[in-house]
Formats: structure tokens, sequence, C-alpha cells
């Protein structure tokens, strides 16, 4: 189509570069005569003219009575006689379909269309407007820059769900990422302590992960994160909040689970990963991970808080930063369970929650005990 052009005056106007999906719609002359008819079939006829136009200059064109092809042809621009009775309604319905919902509508008016004709389409979807008797080279650029512009949004659109997927999906593994995790995790940290429900942490660690990189390269050690990440998903639930915490650490959350159900869930995430083959290449790779467990306690407090443990939630006030407290010191327990492991000791049946003694209070039982200066 790059090769065709068309005729004007004693120039050639060569076609478009990309071309353009084009949809024409209008209105059949119906049975009535005198003025009506005439005008109508004068309507049709231009808007038959500019269809023909469209797919001179390379445009991929469908024409109809009513947007009965609208799936077939996915319009960028649509076409629309302006002057039907009932065009208001045919815009309406074009601009609330989600197949021409993002399309630029172009209504094709007469020459001298009047100020309120042109509001009232304009109120209900129009983007722009096209005199029945345009010359060739306008339809040309009006259909071109309409055909960019759809382009341009798509691409926006299609750009800023990128960034949105980045935003909440870690590239390398597929799962959520770690800023991701925590706005969520926040979240139902807060609904837990709100109405006092359970909440359990895993926290599985690939062993020497950087080690093993270094000595099989790290393609080897992205193939292994990502297995683990698959690994973890299918022996948790839809409703486990599963994320890439750090480098070579993956963390479950698991909302409604006490400490026992999440002691199951490390035991099949645990034979899951220590039955799969790590396989790379032409060989089997060496890998072992570590894991750990804990649960959030009910109106537990605490006094030391590390930076990788918390995020900003979206509460604000004493007890938002008592929400974000307590979900730094679930991940605290968890990865304190994971170290343990890491060294090859067994934990405990028993959980043993966490009761660290907030500093406040610490430095107030000390005033109490030490003695009175004599004067």
């Amino acid at each position: 189509m790059n090769d065709q052009f068309l005729p004007q005056g004693d120039e050639l106007v060569p076609a478009l570069r990309t071309a353009g999906r084009v949809l024409c719609v209008w209105e059949h002359a119906g049975e009535k005569g005198g003025r009506h008819l005439n005008g109508r079939a004068r309507a049709v006829s231009a808007m038959k003219r500019l269809a023909d136009v469209a797919e001179t200059l390379g445009h991929i064109v469908a024409s109809a009575s009513e947007p009965s092809l609208v799936e077939e042809v996915a319009p960028e621009v649509v076409l629309v006689d302006g002057s039907s009775h009932h065009a208001v309604a045919l815009l309406q319905n074009l601009r609330s379909d989600c197949q021409t919902a993002s399309a630029f509508l172009l209504a094709v008016v007469p020459a001298r269309a009047r100020d309120d004709l042109l509001e009232s389409l304009r109120a209900v979807g129009a983007d722009d407007f096209l005199s029945a008797d345009a010359q060739h080279f306008e339809v040309q650029a009006r259909l071109e820059a309409a055909a960019t512009l759809i382009r341009a949004r798509a691409e926006i659109a299609r750009l800023r769900d990128h960034l949105s997927r980045q935003a909440r999906v870690d590239d390398l593994t597929g799962v959520m990422s770690r800023r991701f995790f925590f706005q969520q995790a926040h979240r139902e940290c807060s609904r837990a302590r709100r109405y006092g429900h359970k909440l359990s942490c895993v926290m599985i660690e690939i062993d020497h992960f950087k080690s093993l990189s270094v000595t099989f390269g790290e393609a080897a050690g992205e193939c292994v994160l990502r297995a683990t990440a698959t690994i973890i998903g299918q022996w948790t639930r839809d409703s486990d909040l599963v994320a890439r915490f750090t480098e070579s650490k993956f963390v479950v959350l698991l909302p409604e689970t006490d400490i026992g159900g999440a002691t199951r869930a490390q035991d099949k995430i645990a034979q899951a990963l220590a039955s799969h083959r790590w396989l790379f290449e032409s060989g089997e790779l060496p890998v072992s991970v570590s894991i750990g467990e804990s649960e959030l306690q009910a109106g537990a407090a605490f006094h030391r808080v590390e930076d990788d443990y918390i995020s900003e939630g979206e509460e604000t006030g004493d007890g938002a930063l008592s929400t974000r407290e307590a979900l730094a010191g679930l991940l605290e327990d968890a990865d304190a369970a994971l170290s343990v492991a890491r060294k090859g000791a067994r934990m405990p049946e028993v959980f043993v929650p966490y009761t660290a003694v907030p500093a406040s209070i610490e430095r107030g039982a000390s005033a109490k005990k030490r003695p009175k200066r004599s004067e």
C-alpha cells in the first residue's frame, strides 16, 4: 500500500506510510421521500466517497449502515454520519462500547453545520469534525493525524501498564515485588490485628546463593531463583502473598493461618524444593534452602525494628505505626527462625512468641530501681 498514490490535480499525493483501521458508519436513506430522502442520499453518498478516499489512501476500511463490523475491524478511527438524526445515539454507543471506546470518532458534517449541532456531537464523544465535501488532502491529513494520536495513546497506556506491573511484580521471578508486598502485607496485618485473626509468615532463602552465582554463572543463579519462585507458588494458596524479599530470599504471608499451619506450609515447600532437580545446561546444581516461620502475636510490643523489615503503610498515626511495628516483628521472627535453620538447628515444636519489652519501659524500670543519691 505504500506504493499507492492518489491523483490530486497535477500532483500525486503519497499514501500513508502506515495503514490505519477505519470504520465508516452511516444511516440508510430510508423510505421517506422529498427533501429528507434527498438529504439522506447526499449524506450517504458523501460517506461512501470518504470511505473510498480512505481506502485509496491505504487505510483498512470497513463500511456499514450500522457498527456491525466493529469486532472484525477493531477500528482506530470511526467516521460517523453527523447529519443523521441518530448521530447522537450512535456516538454514545460507540463511546461506551469497549471495542471503540478508545477510537478517534470523526463526525462528518455539512460544510456549514450549525454550532449547536457541533456542540451536541462533541458533548457525546465526537473528537473532531470533517466536512462532507472535504478535499482529498484534508481527508488524508485528518485520518493520518487521528491514527497517529490513537497509536500514541495506546503506547502511553501500554507504558503505564508496564510501569504499574514493574511496581507490583518482580521482573525475574514473576512474584510480588518487595514494595508491593509491603503494601498488601500492611493491609493484612492491620486486618488481623483489628479482628483478632491469625497471621503467619514463612521466610525462604537459597543457601550460599552468591557463591553459586559466582561458581556457575549469573544465568544459573537466575534459573534457580525462577524455579524457586515457581515451586513456592505451586505450594501456596491464592490468598497467600508470595514475594521476593531480597536477592536470594522469598517471603510468604499466610492470612488466617496460625503457626501450626505455617509449619505445615513450610514442610510442603521444603519437600518440594528438596525433591526438585536443579538442572542447568548439562549438569545439576547443588542447591539447598533454609526456611523459617513465625506467627503474629496479639498485643506484642517491639522496641527494635530493623530498616529491612519496615515500609510505609497507607495508615497514619499511632495505629499505623503499631501495625508497621507488628509486621516488622513478624518478619523479624521469621528471619530469626530462618537463621536457626541455616545453622542446621531444628526449630522447637512449640512456638515461643516475641516478648521483648519496649525500650521506654526498660528505661522506666531502671529508673525505679536506681537508688537515690544521699543528700
